[in-house]
């Protein structure tokens, strides 16, 4: 959490180099994107690192064995069905 906090301070710092440095603002700029994303990925980790059970529930899933209906596909253009 404090990397986050100092990403966001880097990213501040940089965007206020941009204002006083009208010459090098996109660098600036550019440096200040890169860390916002570092510190949104830092806490978005730090998200689901919190809020992940301690046992994780597996749901596994259930495959029928007849065919399914959504996968049929129209009739080719001489009226067959495709042997699938």
């Amino acid at each position: 959490m404090q990397e986050a906090i100092r990403l966001r301070e880097l990213e501040a710092e940089c965007r206020q180099r941009a204002l006083s440095e009208p010459d090098k603002k996109w660098y600036w700029l550019a440096q200040a994107a890169k860390y916002q994303v570092q510190a949104n990925q830092k806490l978005a980790f730090h998200s689901e690192e919190t809020n992940a059970p301690d046992s994780p529930e597996i749901k596994l899933a259930q495959w029928s064995h007849v065919r399914d209906e959504r996968r049929l596909m129209e009739p080719l253009p001489d009226g067959r069905r495709p042997p699938w």
